[in-house]
């Protein structure tokens, strides 16, 4: 063979693999073209989404569903209880007021007139506050403080004490809510003016002032210490004295048992005292006269005097002092002009807020 016959057999068999690249390589290259072009609108269709979702060009989403309820918080704790009632509203103990002034109070019984009370209704108006207080309530139920507790004093056994007692005694009593047991009721009972005016338990003036009902007193230990049932078998082994009752000792003195009307003769510790004539000492008074029955029948009229159950000895015995009217509930002379005078002056603070309401309640007026 010829040496040109082989260097020209090569050259032709190159070229062939060489076109095959070149065009292998614009294949290539159309493709990576092609798929960046593609990338390109993908990505544009992209943030062509993004971005209508970013103006509210798309549907709004439907919103999710709500979440369980909590659970309901913890009650608060009561609140403190409260007295029962008011003092001086109905059923308090100055709910029919204190019976100094007004008909039928202390000073009409004992002198037979009322410059107090005509005076604060003068100055004041009539059915004003500080005439309820002083005299007696339209509403009260009982004569006033006062002439109850002389009644009471005296013996009478229809007297109303303090309109059902403080409560320190009787059941749910403020005893009670300290110490878990009546201690009071069992050794004072519940009659006379003393035992009476302390009882009432929880329906008393400070029956609730612990509560309707304590259940872990804060002085149990002295109940446990010294059980009701203890203190009252105690006592009871202890022989009557006869101070107190009929025939007693008081009464053998001053012929009527005040001292019986003030503590009773009932529950573990007057029971000591009682006994009357069959008593220890009451039985060794002499038989007789009382020798002090002066002192006594005179503190009893004078008790008599105060409650309105007997007429004042002094009842229009007494002249009528310079300027006042004699009996009656009159005014005190100059009332009015000191009402007139003073009229801008309650007209000016019964205009204040909050004042005015307190202010008309204290007058009587609304």
């Amino acid at each position: 063979m010829r040496p040109g016959a082989a260097r020209s057999g090569g050259r032709s068999s190159i070229r062939p693999s060489v076109e095959v690249f070149v065009l292998r390589m614009a294949a290539f290259r159309k493709a990576l073209m092609i798929s960046s072009a593609c990338l390109m609108v993908a990505a544009c269709a992209t943030d062509k989404i993004s971005y209508s979702s970013e103006v509210g060009g798309g549907t709004q989403g439907t919103p999710g569903a709500l979440g369980a309820p909590g659970e309901p918080g913890s009650p608060g704790s009561p609140g403190a209880p409260g007295l029962p009632g008011s003092f001086l509203g109905d059923g308090g103990a100055l709910g029919s007021g204190l019976g100094v002034a007004g008909s039928g109070g202390v000073l009409a019984n004992v002198i037979g007139s009322d410059p107090i009370g005509g005076a604060v209704d003068g100055l004041l108006g009539s059915d004003n506050a500080i005439s309820q207080i002083l005299g007696t309530s339209p509403d009260g139920t009982s004569r006033g403080l006062v002439p109850e507790l002389a009644a009471a004093a005296a013996g009478d056994p229809n007297a109303v004490v303090l309109n059902g007692g403080l409560g320190v005694t009787g059941s749910d009593g403020l005893l009670a809510d300290l110490t878990g047991a009546d201690l009071g009721g069992a050794l004072l009972g519940g009659q006379g003016l003393i035992p009476a005016g302390v009882a009432g338990g929880n329906d008393g003036l400070l029956g609730a002032v612990l509560g309707n009902h304590v259940s872990d007193p804060l002085l149990a230990p002295v109940a446990q210490a010294m059980p009701v049932s203890t203190l009252t078998d105690g006592l009871s082994q202890v022989p009557q004295l006869g101070v107190t009752g009929t025939g007693g000792v008081v009464a053998s003195l001053l012929g009527t048992d005040l001292l019986g009307n003030l503590v009773g003769t009932q529950g573990a510790a007057p029971s000591v005292l009682a006994g009357g004539s069959s008593g220890a000492i009451g039985s060794q008074m002499p038989a007789g006269d009382p020798p002090l029955a002066p002192l006594g029948s005179g503190a009893l009229q004078a008790l008599d005097v105060l409650a309105g159950n007997s007429p004042s000895p002094l009842g229009g015995a007494l002249p009528a002092l310079p300027g006042l009217p004699a009996g009656g509930s009159a005014a005190l002379p100059g009332t009015g002009a000191l009402t007139g005078a003073l009229s801008p002056v309650t007209d000016a603070v019964s205009g204040l807020p909050g004042v005015g309401s307190a202010l008309g309640g204290l007058l009587g007026k609304p």
